[in-house]
């Protein structure tokens, strides 16, 4: 993609050579579109020698899919052709598995037996396309996955399970406790059938973090990795990461704010642009020492977008302006019969327990089940 580049007063525009942004959340359109790939492989890397079953938290729109994707497409495809220059390249050697993916975005939110059909009918074409024998299509999620899971162990043959957005049908009925206990309910049975499952990895992401959602039972060996702190950057942009992979756009950005030409740009002027998309965009903590942040990937690349339609740098709320207020808290202020403005202007303090703050979903869900 080329963009052209507002120089200084006394200059003529020209045409400089930059990787797209990527957009969507299919790792291997970063090789097809030549798409910007900030590299998180080592992370990947670290994580599938480590761990069998894993679960990982972040808001919505801050690369979980993605994370889930790329895993999917190293152990579906290998590292060839679309993890060439990466970290992971000439270090990954395993071979290639089935990858049943599991979008539950994809999935009805508000009926239980469309919701039902969906989910089976996804294990049927999986079953299908594998040739998996023995595999026998039921009505009952719980029955469907696990006839497929038992065939595939007979066969002696391991697959890998990506779930994403694991709490999607949770979340949508946090207002429903009748609906929200019977998708609960259906989604502890499907989880109980991982534990002796034929699995080379598990892995889960979501909004909410899973500790007391009463989904996965006690002793369950899924391991939540959502504030651990070695992989605490492993979704979110690192400072240092902007610096090495968007430095095309960093000098854009201070040839629009000094209008000066690109030659023209000084290292102290590129310093200046990081200070100020650090102070809007970074700051997001997912470690439990509460000492390595990340920026907002969404913010930070919508940006640069708005950067090379406008020529201008407009530090908006990006990412805020996407999802606005989560659904979660609205659908609790409206229960509560309360505004965001209320609550912002209150002059109350509230004091909420260590526990109940790590575990704010099941707070709020207790909540509102007790009034």
């Amino acid at each position: 993609m080329y963009n052209e580049v507002s120089k200084g007063k006394n200059s003529t525009n020209r045409f400089i050579r930059m990787k797209t942004i990527a957009e969507g959340q299919i790792f291997s359109d970063f090789n097809a579109y030549d798409y910007i790939y900030v590299d998180k492989t080592d992370y990947i890397f670290n994580i599938l020698r480590s761990h069998r079953k894993i679960f990982i938290s972040r808001p919505r729109r801050f690369g979980k899919s993605l994370t889930l994707d790329t895993i999917g497409t190293l152990f579906e495809y290998g590292v060839e052709p679309y993890f060439k220059d990466t970290w992971i390249y000439d270090k990954w050697s395993e071979n290639t598995y089935p990858v049943l993916r599991l979008n539950f975005l994809e999935f009805k939110k508000d009926d239980i037996e469309i919701f039902k059909r969906q989910f089976v009918a996804t294990i049927s074409k999986f079953a299908r396309k594998h040739k998996v024998e023995n595999y026998e299509e039921n009505p009952e999620p719980m029955t469907a996955i696990g006839s497929l899971l038992e065939s595939l162990k007979d066969e002696r043959r391991q697959i890998v399970i990506l779930i994403d957005e694991y709490d999607t049908q949770l979340t949508s009925n946090i207002n429903n406790v009748e609906l929200y206990g019977k998708y609960q309910n259906i989604l502890r049975e499907i989880y109980g059938v991982f534990k002796s499952a034929p699995l080379r990895f598990l892995g889960i992401t979501g909004v909410t973090r899973i500790k007391d959602v009463a989904l996965f039972s006690n002793g369950s060996d899924i391991i939540d990795i959502s504030n651990h702190t070695e992989y605490s950057q492993m979704i979110g942009f690192t400072r240092d990461e902007i610096k090495e992979y968007y430095m095309d756009y960093l000098k854009m950005a201070a040839c629009c704010e000094n209008s000066v030409s690109e030659n023209e740009v000084t290292d102290s002027q590129i310093e200046e642009i990081l200070d100020k998309l650090d102070y809007h965009y970074n700051g997001y903590c997912f470690d439990e020492m509460g000492e390595k942040k990340v920026f907002s990937t969404w913010s930070v690349n919508n940006f640069f977008k708005e950067l090379v339609s406008t020529k201008k740098c407009t530090y908006g709320d990006y990412w805020y302006d996407n999802g606005g207020v989560p659904s979660i808290l609205s659908n609790y202020l409206e229960t509560h019969n309360l505004s965001s403005v209320e609550v912002l202007a209150s002059n109350e303090i509230i004091t909420v327990d260590l526990n109940d703050f790590l575990n704010r979903y099941f707070r709020s869900y207790k909540i509102y089940k007790n009034i």
